[in-house]
């Protein structure tokens, strides 16, 4: 059995240039545990929380959450830490998880907004190129399954889209030909967890965040290379997920 957990970066709406409420791009960042490492993977992820409560004096029960450690908006913890000691808990956090995952997968999917047609619903179409490569993933094995652990999002639409695909999914094929390949190893519908509740949720938080940064660069954390965090994830990242990205980042 494996668990994939996810975390949205940006949003589905439609992107207005110079407009500070929506987002150019969506990202899906999904983490496959198998739940024969799942514990140890568990128990490494609390001696980190540990050695950050060490050095940085923050509390194993305060969420990190890379967006907060960047600029401070609700989490008042943060607001004791200096920000380059915020950039700081992100950039170790990053550079520890391909050790404390490190028989894990990550799959990333990264769309412009700008490159779709304004009637495409892009977190649908995120979530259907992701729902496809963990169940090309769990494919490979004849007896493994899966399930979905995702951070709060539209529950009716990926419950909905889920359904479908188990029944209806065409996939390319040869010469512009498509045929149906259901998500059969997919199951139950996905569950939803608040991110303060789950590490691995904070996990995937922190990926889709780093990913956003290395496609988004903004100048004032140049000086943090706050872009370059992502690249350290190269050891897990499913390549595989896309043929035309050198890290596997499916982006059409």
């Amino acid at each position: 059995m494996y668990f994939l957990y996810v975390d949205e970066s940006g949003d589905p709406g439609k992107f207005v240039e110079n407009y500070s409420q929506n987002s150019r791009h969506f990202i899906l960042s999904g983490l496959i545990v198998s739940q024969d490492d799942w514990i140890v993977c568990l128990d490494r992820l609390k001696e980190f929380r540990k050695s950050i409560k060490d050095i940085y004096n923050l509390n194993l029960k305060e969420e990190i959450h890379t967006s907060e450690l960047i600029r401070v908006n609700k989490l008042q913890a943060y607001k004791k830490i200096k920000k380059r000691d915020r950039l700081k808990i992100f950039e170790k956090f990053i550079l520890e998880l391909p050790i404390i995952f490190s028989k894990s997968k990550v799959i990333n999917i990264c769309l412009d907004k700008t490159e779709f047609e304004e009637t495409r619903d892009v977190q649908e179409i995120a979530w259907s190129r992701l729902i496809q490569r963990y169940n090309t993933f769990l494919s490979k094995s004849v007896s493994d399954k899966g399930i979905i652990i995702s951070d709060t999002t539209d529950e009716t639409l990926v419950r909905h889209l889920l359904r479908k695909m188990r029944i209806y999914n065409p996939v390319p094929f040869h010469f512009g030909n498509k045929r149906n390949i259901p998500t059969t190893n997919i199951l139950e519908d996905p569950f939803l967890r608040d991110s303060k509740h789950s590490y691995f949720i904070q996990v995937v938080d922190s990926i889709a965040q780093a990913l956003y940064r290395k496609e988004y660069v903004k100048g004032s954390l140049r000086k943090y290379r706050v872009e370059k965090y992502f690249d350290n994830l190269e050891p897990i990242l499913l390549k595989e997920a896309s043929t035309t990205d050198t890290l596997g980042i499916v982006r059409k």
